[in-house]
């Protein structure tokens, strides 16, 4: 007989947790290919707190009382003057033991359901590029791709030099 699957909680991170710092350079270090210079994170840490349950939710994701990983969510209204609101997931990590076992889908899932009940119309997500496996997971969590976001860096060549004809 199959156990039944609980939700995944989310409890708010207290901003004095290292536990968080820790994990949160983790994360960066995985989509970044390289860890987070230590004065930009503190100065990260201390942006993101300070908006700690007002615009921006910082969680802990929990199965029963054990952390599976985190979540940062942003909430702002879609326009100036608007009543809709749009809702961002702008950080979102499992702990590698915990990857392929339904949690993040689980955590994915309390994320969504807090944000709608906040009203929240859109919900956006992003990975960065070449992470298809977070691709594939925010599609089959409903996400669709809705546009392609470029960043200007000048200087910095670019790996492999694509055919115009294959944009």
């Amino acid at each position: 007989m199959q156990e039944p699957v609980t939700a995944v909680k989310l409890e708010y991170v207290s901003p004095d947790d290292r536990k968080f710092r820790d994990w949160l350079r983790r994360y960066r270090e995985e989509i970044a290919g390289e860890p987070p210079p230590e004065e930009w994170l503190d100065a990260y840490i201390r942006h993101i707190f300070s908006e700690q349950g007002k615009s921006r939710h910082i969680w802990w994701a929990l199965d029963e009382q054990r952390p599976i990983g985190f979540a940062v969510a942003i909430i702002t209204p879609q326009a100036a003057g608007s009543a809709r609101m749009q809702g961002t997931i702008a950080e979102f990590f499992v702990y590698p033991e915990y990857r392929r076992e339904g949690f993040g889908r689980r955590m994915a899932e309390a994320v969504l359901d807090f944000l709608q009940r906040q009203g929240a119309h859109d919900i956006h997500a992003s990975v960065t590029t070449g992470n298809v496996r977070g691709l594939r997971f925010w599609e089959a969590c409903s996400f669709q791709i809705s546009r392609y976001v470029l960043v200007h860096r000048p200087g910095l060549k670019r790996e492999e030099e694509e055919d115009e004809d294959e944009l």
